[in-house]
């Protein structure tokens, strides 16, 4: 019987022995427990617990920014009183690529450690029990959504305990928390859709920097794009991708960068953790490649294209059949000598080029005088965005033959052309540019955009490529008068150029309002997609009833009327910033608002639900209510069920809904949250907020 009881005494010592460890519990190709390095601990000790994940060979688990699909795992803590935890320490992942799309996982063992508090009021010799329900999502060329309830009982004595095997693995997992050090400052700058990361303070320059990842905890950074870093000038600097499903760079971001081979800065460390603050400064230049020339190819590109724009004016209706006038006149002008011939061709360079730096100056002077523009930052501006898409729609109704422009800006035109000397050639210039710059074509629009998004060199580098482009074929007639005898005679399909040159344009409004899809709330996009229906309406208006022919009455009727309409339709549409910002839902996002005792307001919605956006616009334009919800810091939390979500699912489920709106109001004082009837006012959500 001795022998017998010897081992069964020693099993019954094991948790003490080898610190706590509590049930492995299964679901699928997953396995759960809760782990601690500590055998027994004192009231008042904070201690670490973890929640082990064993996976399968062959499957994986989410980090808390999953990539760009899957879901981070999802805990709900059932702690005793006065034991709440603290954020996850959560290591960092690994990169996993699916065809055209990375994700950020853990495989093997992964353990995500939170510290709890023991009360100091805790009687020694009662076990401090505490329990969590898991829900996490498994892949491998599937996904299967696992959970687990799991608990784990601590013995609470005296004199803390622990073993050098659970220690040991704690230690080990320590080793891959992201470590954050002050010397160490980040800023993010961006241009479109390139971010630039910007690194201080690291020692001197990481060796192998093709290995080094930042993996965005805020989903700024598009997880398959691709990451170059660079050493310059005592900084790391790191050229990426930004999302498209992210909105407007937030004033601090966090991110991990981590480099296997470990920072010399922080000796042992492999990741750093980062607060990267947004910076409005332009982009460094020379760290796009080793080869200079591949910085600026951006920028060829673009100034190739707006002289090709400019070139392609002169066979808009407007402009082609006058070109060949103007060459004979200079002929005539010269009385046939070739040197005063090319002298009249470079005069009206002259001209076009000076009227397009006119037009460069005033652009970017009102471009300067706007205090939120920053050099390449207008496209992170919904505003300037929505700008942009209205200026190109115009063109593109233009181009489509809805309306026409220029009659009155021709007629100011010709009366600068005068004389029959040298500046009659230079007016010519003059007048071609107001006559062509009304019948843009779709390269030209596109530099132009290009242009007021460039810093003021490069913008003005770009106009003078339009005017170049508009004034060569000028200038090469001049040269060579012979060549007007093979150019095509004007004629019908002149029109159809004209017309086939919108549709470019109308790809590319298609493409900014896409951008505003990512910037704005359901309800301001709407507002945007009615505003471009009523600017085609206000221009048609003006093109159907505002004709040359018609009489002057109605000519000024229709364009005032047109003119207001156009007016008003552009202040409709333009997108206000809003007062409100709004927090992505997660439980643990709910759970740390509460436990910093705010009043959380959580709105369950979707962007095809009417109800909630009619809910919003009701509730959110009361001044009432938004005075209250800025005196009293209420935490705006918004979970966003456009798109399947099985977490907001099973949460909807709890609540006993199965549909969106459901609109929650967690106040500090109270454990449960007061579910509001589907339909809302200002004073039902005032009267939640206040607990009344």
């Amino acid at each position: 019987m001795k022998v017998i009881l010897f081992p069964l005494l020693l099993l019954s010592l094991a948790g003490s022995l080898w610190g706590i460890t509590g049930d492995e519990i299964r679901d699928g190709e997953v396995a759960v427990q809760l782990v601690t390095p500590f055998a027994s601990v004192e009231p008042g000790q904070k201690i670490p617990v973890g929640i082990r994940f064993e996976i399968d060979e062959g499957w994986h688990i989410y980090w808390r920014n999953p990539g760009d699909t899957g879901l981070p795992p999802e805990v709900k803590w059932d702690l005793p009183e006065n034991s709440a935890p603290s954020d996850f320490r959560w290591p960092y992942p690994e990169i996993y690529r699916n065809a055209h799309l990375v994700d950020f996982t853990y495989s093997g063992t992964v353990t995500l450690y939170s510290e709890i508090t023991v009360p100091e009021d805790w009687p020694a010799g009662k076990d401090f029990s505490i329990s969590a329900a898991v829900d996490w999502l498994m892949c491998a060329e599937i996904c299967i959504p696992g959970a687990a309830q799991i608990s784990l009982d601590i013995p609470v004595s005296p004199q803390a305990e622990t073993d050098d095997s659970e220690r040991t693995r704690y230690e080990q997992t320590a080793k891959n928390w992201p470590t954050s050090s002050k010397a160490i400052t980040a800023e993010i700058r961006s241009r479109g859709d390139r971010l630039q990361v910007i690194i201080k303070g690291l020692v001197s320059e990481p060796s192998n920097l093709s290995d080094i990842q930042l993996f965005p905890i805020n989903p700024i950074v598009a997880p398959a794009g691709e990451q170059t870093w660079f050493w310059l000038e005592e900084k790391l600097i790191g050229n990426l991708q930004g999302s498209s499903s992210s909105e407007t760079l937030p004033k601090i971001s966090h991110a991990i960068l981590v480099h296997p081979s470990g920072w010399n800065a922080i000796e042992g460390m492999q990741a750093l953790a980062l607060e990267i603050s947004k910076s409005s400064d332009a982009l460094l230049a020379g760290t796009g490649s080793g080869d200079p020339s591949a910085v600026n190819s951006s920028l060829w590109g673009l100034l190739l294209l707006a002289f090709v724009g400019g070139t392609i004016l002169n066979l808009m209706p407007c402009v082609f059949p006058v070109l060949g006038l103007k060459i004979m006149g200079f002929v005539e002008l010269a009385g046939g000598e070739k040197k005063k011939i090319v002298s009249h061709g470079l005069l009206f360079t002259a001209g076009v080029l000076v009227s397009f730096w006119i037009l460069a100056g005033v652009l970017l002077g009102l471009r300067a005088g706007g205090s939120e523009l920053g050099w390449g930052f207008q496209l992170q501006s919904p505003g300037f965005v929505f700008g942009m898409a209205a200026f190109l729609f115009l063109f593109a109704l233009n181009l489509s033959g809805i309306f026409e422009i220029g009659f009155g800006l021709s007629a100011a035109g010709s009366r600068m052309e005068k004389g029959k000397g040298p500046w009659g050639s230079f007016f010519s210039g003059v007048l071609v540019t107001i006559v062509a710059t009304p019948c843009s074509a779709p390269f030209l629009a596109t530099a132009l955009a290009g242009a007021l998004t460039l810093p003021p060199l490069e913008s003005f580098l770009t106009f003078t490529c339009i005017a170049l482009g508009l004034a060569a074929p000028y200038l090469l007639l001049s040269l060579f008068p012979a060549l007007l005898k093979i150019l095509p005679k004007p004629g019908a399909w002149m029109e159809t150029l004209k017309q086939l040159m919108a549709f470019p344009l109308y790809a590319t409004v298609g493409w900014l309002v896409y951008v505003l899809a990512g910037q704005v709330e359901g309800d301001k996009l709407l507002n945007i997609l009615l505003s471009l229906t009523l600017i085609a309406l206000a221009v048609w208006i003006y093109g159907r009833y505002a004709k040359p022919h018609l009489a002057k009455t109605k000519r000024r009727i229709a364009s005032l009327g047109a003119f207001i309409l156009l007016a008003a339709t552009l202040l409709y549409g333009y997108p206000k910033e809003s007062q409100l910002q709004w927090i992505d839902w997660s439980p643990e996002t709910v759970a740390d608002l509460r436990e910093n005792k705010r009043i959380v307001y959580v709105d369950f919605t979707a962007r095809w639900c009417a109800t909630c956006q009619v809910n919003k616009a009701v509730v959110f334009s009361s001044s009432e209510v938004l005075s209250f919800i800025e005196k009293n810091d209420v935490a705006l939390v918004k979970a966003d069920w456009t798109s399947e979500d099985p977490a907001i699912t099973r949460r909807l489920t709890v609540l006993g809904k199965a549909a969106v709106p459901v609109n929650l109001v967690y106040l500090p004082t109270r454990d449960d949250p007061n579910i509001l009837p589907e339909t809302l006012t200002p004073g039902i959500v005032l009267k939640a907020l206040r607990g009344e």
